[in-house]
C-alpha cells in the first residue's frame, strides 16, 4: 500500500496578502481599535444607567486587548515602533464624529449600528486574504477579535432595544456617520492625522449616574446612618457600589485623557475599568441580597471629584492607584472582609477578597505607571508620593468634617468586633487594622510597610 506525507491542502485563492500588504492592512485596523477603546473610554463616566456602564467597561477592555494583539503581530511583520506611534495618532472622521456627539444613546446607536459593522467587515476582509498555513499567527488573532467584536455587536444592540431606540430614531446621524467611514484599502488617505487624544478633553466634571440616585457634592453632608442592622447594611453596601462606580469612571477616564505612554499602559487602564465594573456588579448583588435597592439613599464621587482636580498625571496616578488603591484600600478590603465573616455572610467576604486581590494589581499598576512617568518627566518618585498623600488627606479631613453625622447616628462598628471604614460612617483613628502582606506584593517597600503599620491596631500578614 503506498504511502504519502502529503497532509495538507493546496490553496491558491486569487489574491493573498504578502508581508507588507498585510502589515498595512493591520496597521489600519489597529489604528480603528486604538481609537475605539479611547472613544468608549471617555463616554462610560456619560451614561447613567448600569446596564451601559458595565457593558462598555467590559468592551473597552476587550478593544485594547484587541489593539495589543494587532500591535505585537505588527512588531512581528516589521514594523518599527516609530511606525507603531504614528498609527496611533489617527483617527477617521467617522470616530471623530461620534466624539463629538452630546448625547449618549446616539453615540451608542452610531457605535454598534455603524462603526463596529464596517470593522467587523474590514477583520472578515483581512482574513479572507490571509494566506492558510502561511500566515495561521494572523488568521487566529483575527478569530478572536471577530469572535468579540461579533458578541459588542449583539450586546450594544440589546441595549438599545432595552431603550428602545429604534433605527428610525437615528436614521440621520448613521447615514451621515456612514459617509465619514474610513477605507482601508487607502490607509493613508483615509486617516485624519492626529487623533482627539492630548487634545483637551471634553469637560466631565462629574460622572452621570442613575436617574433614581440623589447626588449629593461633597460639601453637603451625607444623611444620617440609619439604625437596626438591616438597614445599616443596605447603606453601607449602597456605599460601596458607587464607591466602586465612581473608580470605574475613573479608569474610563485614563483610557481617553492620558496621552504619549506605550499601548500597554492603555490596556492595564482598561482592565481596571473592567474590574471595577465588575466589583460593582458583586455589590450589586450583595445590596440585592440585603433586599436592597439603588437610589434608597444619595450618593457622592469625593475620589472622582478630588482626581479631576490633579493638576498632573503623575499626581493622579500617586493619588489613584498607588495611595488610595495600593495603600489605603488594600486594607480597605481585609476590614470588609472580616466584617462580612463575623457577621456570618461567608458570600460577601468571599466577594470582598476577590476585591482585595484586584486592588494589589491596580496599586502594582500605579507603582509601574509612577516610575516610569516620573523617569521620562524627570519629576522625584517619593517627592511626588509625599505631595499626592498629603493633598488626599488634606482632602480627607476637609470631607470627614463636610460629612459630619448627628450623635445619633449608628455605628456598623459597633455590630463587629474590628474597625470599619465604608461599613459605618467614620473609622475611628485609635483603631486601624492593616494589611502588610497585601502592601508588599504591591511593591512598597519594608521601610514604607513599617511606616504604614507604625500606629496599626492590628497587622494583617497573611501567605
Amino acid at each position: 500500500m503506498a504511502h504519502t506525507t502529503k497532509n495538507y491542502r493546496r490553496v491558491e485563492p486569487d489574491h493573498i496578502h504578502d508581508v507588507r500588504s498585510n502589515a498595512l492592512g493591520l496597521g489600519g485596523l489597529y489604528s480603528i481599535e486604538v481609537e475605539l477603546a479611547r472613544l468608549i473610554g471617555q463616554w462610560i463616566a456619560r451614561f447613567p444607567e448600569f446596564p451601559e456602564k458595565l457593558s462598555l467597561a467590559e468592551i473597552v477592555y476587550e478593544e485594547a486587548v484587541h489593539a495589543q494583539m494587532l500591535e505585537d503581530r505588527l512588531l512581528e511583520l516589521r514594523t518599527n515602533e516609530d511606525d507603531l506611534v504614528h498609527l496611533r495618532s489617527r483617527t477617521a472622521p467617522v470616530l471623530l464624529h461620534l466624539e463629538q456627539l452630546d448625547d449618549p444613546y446616539k453615540f451608542l446607536s452610531g457605535l454598534f449600528r455603524v462603526v463596529k459593522p464596517a470593522l467587523q467587515a474590514d477583520l472578515r476582509s483581512h482574513l479572507d486574504a490571509c494566506p492558510p498555513y502561511v500566515d495561521t499567527p494572523t488568521i487566529r488573532m483575527l478569530k478572536r477579535i471577530l469572535q468579540e467584536e461579533d458578541k459588542h455587536i449583539a450586546t450594544g444592540l440589546s441595549l438599545l432595544a432595552e431603550r428602545n431606540i429604534a433605527w428610525s430614531d437615528t436614521l440621520d446621524l448613521e447615514f451621515e456617520l456612514r459617509s465619514g467611514l474610513w477605507d482601508l484599502n487607502d490607509p493613508e488617505g483615509s486617516f485624519l492625522s492626529g487623533s482627539f487624544v492630548g487634545k483637551e478633553p471634553i469637560s466631565l466634571p462629574m460622572p452621570v449616574w442613575p436617574a433614581a440616585v440623589e447626588y449629593l457634592s461633597t460639601d453637603k453632608p451625607m444623611p444620617d446612618w440609619p439604625v437596626g442592622h438591616k438597614e445599616e447594611m443596605q447603606r453601607c453596601v449602597h456605599e460601596l457600589v458607587f464607591s466602586e462606580l465612581e473608580a470605574l469612571d475613573i479608569f474610563g477616564r485614563y483610557v481617553y485623557e492620558f496621552s504619549g505612554f506605550p499601548w500597554e499602559f492603555y490596556v492595564e487602564a482598561a482592565r481596571l475599568c473592567w474590574d471595577e465594573a465588575r466589583h460593582v456588579e458583586l455589590l450589586l448583588n450583595v445590596l440585592d441580597r440585603y433586599d436592597g435597592e439603588v437610589g434608597q439613599w444619595p450618593a457622592n464621587a469625593p475620589g472622582y471629584e478630588e482626581m479631576v482636580r490633579c493638576p498632573t498625571v503623575l499626581e493622579k496616578i500617586m493619588m489613584v492607584n498607588v495611595i488610595a488603591e495600593g495603600e489605603y484600600s488594600t486594607d480597605t478590603q481585609t476590614q470588609h472582609r472580616e466584617a462580612f465573616k463575623q457577621l456570618g455572610d461567608d458570600l460577601s467576604a468571599l466577594l470582598k477578597d476577590y476585591e482585595m486581590a484586584d486592588e494589589i494589581v491596580h496599586g502594582r499598576f500605579g507603582i509601574k505607571w509612577a516610575h516610569w512617568l516620573a523617569d521620562q518627566t524627570g519629576e522625584d518618585f517619593e517627592d511626588a508620593y509625599i505631595a499626592a498623600k498629603q493633598s488626599l488627606e488634606e482632602f480627607k479631613a476637609k470631607y470627614a468634617d463636610d460629612s459630619s453625622e448627628s450623635d445619633e447616628s449608628s455605628n456598623m462598628s459597633s455590630i463587629v468586633n474590628i474597625p470599619l471604614i465604608r461599613l459605618g460612617p467614620e473609622e475611628t483613628e485609635s483603631t486601624r487594622l492593616v494589611n502588610a502582606s497585601a502592601k508588599r506584593l504591591v511593591g512598597f517597600s519594608e521601610e514604607q510597610i513599617s511606616e504604614m503599620t507604625s500606629d496599626a491596631s492590628e497587622i494583617i500578614d497573611e501567605k
